[in-house]
């Protein structure tokens, strides 16, 4: 199919409906040369307080405990303390730092074993 017969069906599937004319009406992904998508299930309830641990590690919400674990083990080779040994304001904040992502994985691994145990 060409481009301008993609853009004209996506224009008409857009604007609103007029009664006999067709305009308005789904158009079917087979047009286009896809197949139907089947519907996806709701997502889950995104619990925010959990979602700030996973960005917290730069992981997606929802990523299983071994990819958490890599993710942890990465930013603290970034900023480990012992890095900074000369400098003690550095040395503080990634005393800081170290500390939040290690409570940002055990919170993450909590919740994933109470979600496994239920």
């Amino acid at each position: 199919m060409d481009l301008l017969r993609r853009l004209w069906h996506l224009a008409r599937a857009q604007v609103g409906t007029g009664k006999g004319s067709g305009w308005g009406e789904p158009v079917p992904r087979a047009e286009f040369g896809g197949a139907e998508r089947p519907r996806q299930a709701p997502a889950p309830a995104i619990d925010p307080q959990l979602a700030q641990y996973y960005a917290n590690l730069e992981i997606p919400y929802g990523t299983d405990l071994e990819t958490a674990h890599r993710a942890w083990k990465r930013l603290l080779k970034k900023c480990h303390p012992d890095l900074h040994a000369n400098d003690p304001e550095k040395r503080r904040v990634a005393d800081e730092l170290s500390a939040r992502l290690t409570q940002a994985f055990q919170e993450i691994a909590r919740a994933l074993k109470a979600k496994e145990n239920s």
